[in-house]
This record gives C-alpha cells, sequence and structure tokens, in this order.
C-alpha cells in the first residue's frame, strides 16, 4: 500500500461485486466516480490512513494487472495514528466488508461524528458545509 500511496493511486478491481442487495458493483462505481469525489483509504478495519480526492479517471491498463483499476488522487490529510474503527455498524464504514461503497446524504452527519473528526480532525462546519 505504500507505493501506491507515493505515487498517488488507489486501486479495486473491476469485478469487485456489488453490496448486498445493490444493483450496481462496486467495481463499476469506483470507475463511474467523478473526478473530485472523496474517498477514505483503509484496509480492511486495520486502520484507516488517508482522506484522498480523485483527480483523474480510471484507468483500466493498470500496472496491477488484468481486472485492475487505479486512479489518481489528490492527498487531502493523513489520518491520526489509529488501530482502525470502533464506531457503529454502517454499510460505508471500515468495520462492514467493502471495497467502494458511497456514504448516503442522510447519513454524512454520522460520517463526520465518525470518521472525518476522530481519523482526520476535520468537520464540514470549518469548510463552509451544513448538513
Amino acid at each position: 500500500m505504500a507505493a501506491s500511496v507515493e505515487s498517488k493511486l488507489v486501486y479495486v478491481h473491476a469485478n469487485t461485486a456489488a453490496k448486498g442487495k445493490s444493483l450496481e458493483a462496486q467495481g463499476v462505481q469506483f470507475i463511474a466516480a467523478e473526478v473530485g469525489d472523496y474517498f477514505y483509504l483503509t484496509h480492511g478495519n486495520r486502520g484507516v490512513y488517508l482522506l484522498g480526492q480523485f483527480s483523474g479517471p480510471a484507468n483500466i491498463f493498470s500496472l496491477k494487472g488484468n481486472g485492475w483499476v487505479d486512479r489518481p488522487f489528490r492527498l487531502i490529510r493523513f489520518a491520526e495514528p489509529n488501530t482502525g474503527y470502533e464506531g457503529l455498524q454502517k454499510w460505508w464504514a471500515p468495520n462492514d466488508r467493502s471495497t467502494f461503497t458511497a456514504v448516503p446524504e442522510h447519513e454524512l452527519a454520522d460520517f463526520e461524528a465518525f470518521i472525518l473528526k476522530p481519523f482526520f480532525n476535520i468537520s464540514f462546519d470549518e469548510f463552509g458545509v451544513s448538513l
């Protein structure tokens, strides 16, 4: 993962399946995400590592090989040192088995309380975002 972060690329396998009853596969969502969309990077629930923003489109000719897709990103902030997430079980949280899942608008306050504030010391208010 360190090499990925150093090269400012994040990876998802294009065939990563949909979660639960979702109709759209997570790999497809990763490819379709807009340049400028934000994400947070974890590795299972072993730690929350960084907050990033996609800076370019998906690249299907990834150096990782067949089926892998990479996207360039801009580093927003590294996470505070941590050993993982211990908050509520959420579809989009690190303690739920997922690869690339959007946070629903109606859960942005939970996202701020459980991810942004404790791991990145960021609140929506300080950036002029009202929920």
